[in-house]
């Protein structure tokens, strides 16, 4: 960690007081405890105060360290408490003129654990990354209560990476470098070129005549890597060198165990040799007749065969243990790897905690998403950390949710239910609170109002159905046959003329009393208008030739628009036959198979039904998440409808549940 304290014109003015006071642990016990960093700045100073920054830095680290055995949040707090009673006794002796003029910063850093408070006009800000971050904005707006007198009020709580930069500054200072770009600069310096005392004489040099005119102190509080070591999940980044030498090391220590093994093997043969013979070696025998009789011996002679034999012995070992050196490195690196990315995930988390703090949801979920795809593939792995990284998995999750508006249902409400023997319904279509339900293989239909189910009595089969006006229905027989029911009773049966030979209906959808016809093989919408009776014959093309076609589309919805349900599970909208734009679909949990889009008229709302994830999920018509609804009793969703006032119906199997939009 390096601290650079930067005090701009100190004497300048005679009656401002301006410091800040830098505390590291003294003893072990303090180390408990960690650093603690104060800023100060008092305008107007009269000259029974020219001590009170000194006093008051004096009184909060006594406090912060004389009790090391709390936890560092109790003892910041004990601190602050003790800093407040300090200020109100002042008050109590008539000493106000500070009141208005003292600004003062308090910061407590253990590790990558950042606590704070502050009190008047500084700036406290996160540089990480390029980006800049107002982390004391929200201490920003907190006020002075005069009795009891509470100058600090909240601590804010947070955590911090590798590289971060805490920038802690008075007003003055902090006009003045946004105004020449300063605090860009030093955000922009890059992770990989590390912060730097001598980087940052050169940011400030540029600036050397304009800074002379200042007064004002600033502090930053870099963390540097050694500062990320002292966690026990950081490592280096760096893969190391797969070194042979270090691989055969061992290999070649152990060949050289064995070679001397052997040769004292053959040593004590030869000497057994020796003996059994009772080889009597006079004086005049030199040592060359010894050692050639020796050598003749067919006991100790090996034969060809058996030394191919051993060499093909020795060289599988030597294989073996060469495969197993380079399998133990390899895990090694691997283990070091997986290391790395799981602290990268953390540090990634860590950055969106900051950015819930500033309420800036979009790139909080953003960040969690990459960590999200990032610990996925260490899932697989065996790891020492396989815990952690399980742990850290289901809490990005659990934060997904909440950012995008999961709400899981454990046991939803049953409106009612079909006997298997009774009916298999397969869809649903609504006219507000009156619920039909027909199966395209069966001739069965039945209504569902006011807790009752009716049935009524037909000869047809329908594939599909949608709402025609307020109090009748529109039933598709394919190929071509359109039918009304209306008040329960049906109108006769006509046909369509087709547009084009093999023209197929994959879904429909009516608007303003026009039906429109989604051709999922040619991406065409097919319009007839409205009074079908009388223009059946004249189908149009309602797309432009020239604009984009949907093809292997799913499903479509009208409210002025054509929004139509794609392959890739996005929307694309269209108007007046023209293309408009493609909704990305990019919200958590990711879309796998969304099957159908649906629209009610009276509601601003897209809603959309995925049966692989057993959830219903509702988006504003820019795309943004409203609601998601998942349950796992939602374990074979078929359709759904929904009323005017946001009661949405889903058919399950042969349940069908209900759930109200807030």
């Amino acid at each position: 960690m390096q601290i650079f304290e930067l005090h701009f014109n100190p004497k300048a003015e005679e009656d401002l007081i301006f410091d800040s006071f830098c505390y590291t642990p003294a003893n072990v016990y303090e180390k408990r405890l960690g650093g603690l960093y104060l800023v100060g700045e008092l305008k107007n100073a009269l000259p029974q105060n020219f001590r009170l920054l000194d006093n008051l830095a004096k009184i909060i680290k006594g406090k912060f360290y004389g009790f090391p055995v709390q936890s560092i949040e109790e003892s910041l707090k004990e601190s602050l408490k003790r800093a407040n009673e300090f200020l109100e006794q002042e008050v109590k002796k008539d000493n106000t003129s500070w009141l208005g003029n003292l600004n003062f910063a308090v910061i407590s850093l253990k590790n990558f654990n950042l606590n704070f408070t502050k009190f008047g006009d500084l700036k406290i800000l996160l540089l990480r990354e390029g980006q800049i971050v107002n982390i004391g904005r929200r201490l920003e707006l907190q006020e002075i209560e005069p009795y009891p007198l509470k100058v600090f009020l909240n601590v804010v709580s947070g955590k911090l990476s590798r590289e971060d930069i805490i920038f802690i500054s008075t007003k003055e200072v902090f006009d003045l470098f946004s105004r020449e770009n300063l605090v860009d600069e030093i955000a922009q310096i890059p992770v990989e070129e590390k912060f730097s005392e001598k980087k940052l004489k050169k940011i400030l040099k540029n600036k050397e005549k304009i800074l002379s005119e200042i007064s004002g102190v600033c502090l930053l509080i870099v963390l540097k890597p050694e500062f990320l070591l002292k966690r026990a999940l950081s490592f280096e980044k760096e893969v190391p060198v797969l070194q042979i030498g270090k691989i055969f090391k061992p290999l070649v220590t152990k060949i050289t165990t064995w070679k001397s093994t052997f040769r004292n093997i053959w040593k004590s043969a030869i000497s057994s040799k020796i003996s059994k013979e009772k080889l009597k070696i006079s004086p005049k025998v030199s040592p060359q007749k010894i050692l050639k009789k020796l050598s003749i011996s067919p006991k100790i002679k090996f034969s060809k065969d058996f030394k191919k034999k051993l060499i093909l012995i020795f060289a599988l070992i030597f294989f073996l243990l060469l495969g197993f050196f380079i399998f133990k490195r390899r895990k090694e690196v691997s283990l070091r790897e997986t290391q790395n990315i799981f602290s990268e995930i953390q540090a990634k988390i860590n950055l969106a905690g900051d950015f819930l703090i500033l309420k800036d949801e979009e790139k909080a979920n953003s960040i969690l998403k990459e960590a999200w795809e990032e610990i996925l593939p260490l899932i697989e792995i065996k790891h020492p950390l396989k815990n952690e990284i399980l742990a850290l998995k289901e809490s990005i999750e659990e934060n997904l949710q909440n950012l995008n508006k999961l709400e899981k249902i454990t046991t939803p409400k049953i409106l009612f239910e079909f006997s298997e023997k009774e009916f298999l319904p397969q869809k649903i279509v609504g006219l507000d609170k009156v619920l039909y339900f027909f199966n395209p293989y069966s001739k069965d239909l039945y209504k569902f109002e006011e807790g009752e189910k009716i049935k009524i009595e037909t000869n047809q089969k329908f594939n599909k159905a949608v709402p025609f006006d307020k109090d009748s229905i529109l039933f598709f027989l394919e190929p071509d046959k359109l039918i009304f029911l209306k008040e329960d009773r049906f109108g006769e049966i006509f046909s369509l003329k087709s547009p084009y030979p093999d023209f197929s209906c994959n879904d429909l959808s009516v608007f303003r009393r026009n039906i429109y016809f989604l051709d999922e093989k040619t991406g065409e919408v097919i319009r007839y208008s409205s009074p079908l009776e009388t223009y059946k014959d004249f189908p149009k093309f309602w797309l432009n030739p020239e604009t984009k076609k949907v093809t292997d589309a799913k499903s479509i919805a009208i409210d002025g628009s054509i929004w139509i349900l794609n392959r890739e599970n996005n929307i694309d909208r269209f108007y007046l036959g023209e293309y408009q734009e493609t909704l990305i679909l990019d919200f958590f949990p990711y879309s796998k198979n969304i099957e159908k889009i649906l629209i009610n008229q009276n509601l601003p709302y897209l809603f959309l039904m995925e049966p692989e994830q057993s959830r219903i999920i509702i988006l504003n018509k820019s795309g943004q998440i409203i609601s998601q609804f998942q349950s796992e009793k939602f374990d074979n969703l078929k359709d759904f409808a929904v009323s005017e006032d946001g009661i949405i119906y889903l058919l399950n199997g042969l349940k069908i549940y209900q759930i109200k939009l807030q």
